[in-house]
């Protein structure tokens, strides 16, 4: 009779009576023994250097190694760093692997952006979120794109970033283990239907989102199991997976939201033809928001700044740093103008300046049709600049900089006021 009750109460009634308290998730996660589906890393107690072996628990399979195998079911009801023998007496300590030993030691089908540099990259970023329950439910929600999936590991990252940001995952209230069968179906709906009905409500109270978008469906398939997978969907539901381009996304979340501003707070471009759609992202960004282009050439990152430039672009960059092996290094990338084009115009101006230096008594003829002709060689001069306006390089050299560990190239730009100008024209 209590779980009928329970489900005759409005969902979100449901939530609220669960989301009244927050317990530190960390702590619960090394308080309790190992259950079954538990992602563990084992390693030899003998090399503790040694990276490990991952493995999600199920009871009634095992893992083999070089050293013996192990049954998962000896592993079930342990705690951390307690020790599980193999079948050839090979002592193995049981371990919570950490987001980077997750990352590094998960399957992957395509190249993951490493710890390193992703914890780097958020830092960067430096995203600012406020506990869920001291944020106004009037306010619009901080929301971050990620485009370009990949393995999911920088997806992770951001989400653990703004967990703090949204209420705790609703479990759900009927879910016990002395629910009458009976009790599992009100008015024609299921267990599965109701808790996906909580699990939608829920997803319209968080405050923080991450939309990560792929062109491949393969790989953000594969990425939303890495997510899923640690700590039991710890930081999953602070993530909506897509698939599709970009700049196709930004056009449906335009019509669908069926308004032309600004929804994001941060976005973070991998994509080898990021270039191709800053423009497209720029009305979707917030002003002073923050526009992450990571690459492995420097080139790439060089032609973001040249679309930018020549396009007129409200971005303004703020820096962009080599992440290399061993050191970090911060690159002047900017679009100038050579100092030979500018030399090269003011010798245009030199007819005319020695014309007016010469003596008056000796081609005083010559300096009249040097006066006469001055606004004839405004023009011409003024034509020289303008064909020499467009002749611009681009400079691309290495900072002076501090040591970490990484790979690639960073590009972070921050969205500018809209000029005055487009003001105008929307006005």
């Amino acid at each position: 009779m209590w779980n009928y009750l329970l489900l005759r109460r409005p969902v979100h009634a449901q939530i609220s009576s669960i989301i009244t308290t927050r317990q530190l998730t960390s702590g619960s996660f090394l308080r309790r023994a190992f259950q079954e589906d538990d992602v563990v890393l084992l390693r030899d107690k003998k090399d503790p250097s040694h990276d490990g072996i991952l493995v999600r628990l199920q009871q009634s399979k095992s893992v083999h190694t070089h050293r013996g195998y192990i049954e998962h079911a000896d592993v079930i009801g342990k705690r951390r760093r307690q020790i599980v023998r193999s079948s050839k007496g090979t002592d193995y300590r049981i371990h919570e692997p950490t987001l980077a030993e997750y990352v590094r030691l998960t399957p992957r089908i395509v190249t993951p952006i490493y710890p390193s540099d992703a914890n780097l990259m958020v830092s960067l970023l430096d995203i600012h979120v406020h506990v869920s329950s001291a944020t106004p439910h009037n306010s619009p929600p901080l929301e971050i794109l990620e485009a370009g999936t990949g393995h999911g590991a920088l997806t992770l990252h951001l989400s653990r970033a703004i967990h703090a940001g949204n209420p705790p995952v609703p479990a759900p209230p009927y879910a016990s283990s002395h629910a009458d069968p009976e009790d599992a179906v009100y008015l024609g709906e299921s267990v599965s239907d109701l808790q996906e009905s909580n699990l939608e409500s829920w997803k319209a109270s968080r405050r923080a989102i991450i939309h990560t978008l792929d062109i491949s469906s393969k790989h953000s398939r594969h990425a939303r199991k890495i997510v899923q997978g640690f700590r039991r969907g710890l930081y999953a539901g602070n993530v909506d997976f897509h698939v599709g381009d970009i700049s196709a996304w930004i056009t449906s979340q335009r019509t669908m939201r069926k308004t032309e501003d600004a929804f994001l707070s941060y976005v973070f471009l991998d994509l080898p033809n990021a270039n191709d759609h800053l423009a497209n992202v720029a009305p979707v960004l917030h002003v002073d928001g923050l526009l992450a282009v990571f690459n492995p050439s420097i080139t790439q990152i060089a032609e973001c700044v040249e679309t930018i430039r020549e396009h007129r672009l409200p971005y303004l960059l703020d820096q962009v740093i080599e992440l290399g092996a061993g050191c970090i290094r911060q690159w002047d990338v900017r679009s100038v103008r050579p100092r030979a084009t500018l030399q090269e115009a003011d010798r245009s101006c030199l007819p005319l300046e020695d014309a007016a230096n010469q003596d008056p008594a000796s081609t005083g003829q010559d300096l009249a049709d040097a006066v006469g002709g001055q606004a004839a060689r405004d023009d011409e001069l003024a034509e020289n600049l303008t064909k020499h306006q467009d002749k611009w390089a681009m400079v691309c050299r290495p900072k002076v900089g501090e040591r970490v560990v990484g790979g690639g190239f960073l590009g972070l730009w921050r969205r500018m006021e809209p000029a005055v100008r487009d003001q105008a024209e929307a006005a």
